[in-house]
């Protein structure tokens, strides 16, 4: 059989490639809650407080904690889907808050929130890979 790919036998690593993307998308999340708690506290509450969500700090805690945790599991692959969904709508929602008021999200381009969202909602269909604790068997 005659194959397009420079490198067919690769495709017998495709959950390699998926675990790297799970991986590397819950470190970022992982580092997007220690620097939202542990470097930017008062900045971020401020953001809230710009947004008009009341109470900020009650915004705050949530949507860090929220964050973390999805970034936790999905580094263990544990509940991959959920964690997953959960990534790819807090990016959908950065990506139209970089896109409505740009100077509100200052550090990354809206570029890099579309990605991590269609890495997230990828996660959806392709499953947590290899290296997973709900690898289906």
């Amino acid at each position: 059989m005659h194959t397009v790919s420079l490198f067919p036998h690769l495709f017998d690593f495709q959950m390699l490639g998926i675990f790297m993307l799970r991986t590397t998308l819950g470190l970022i999340f992982v580092y997007f809650w220690y620097e939202k708690v542990f470097l930017f506290k008062k900045d971020q509450i401020h953001f809230y407080e710009k947004l008009g969500l009341k109470p900020a700090k009650t915004f705050f805690l949530i949507i860090s904690s929220v964050e973390g945790l999805a970034g936790v599991l999905l580094v263990i692959g544990l509940y991959t889907q959920g964690a997953a969904l959960v990534t790819g709508l807090l990016m959908s929602v950065a990506t139209l808050i970089k896109w409505r008021k740009p100077s509100a999200l200052p550090k990354n381009t809206t570029d890099f929130y579309i990605i991590l969202a269609v890495v997230s909602f990828s996660l959806l269909f392709l499953g947590p890979g290899a290296f997973a604790v709900d690898l289906p068997l």
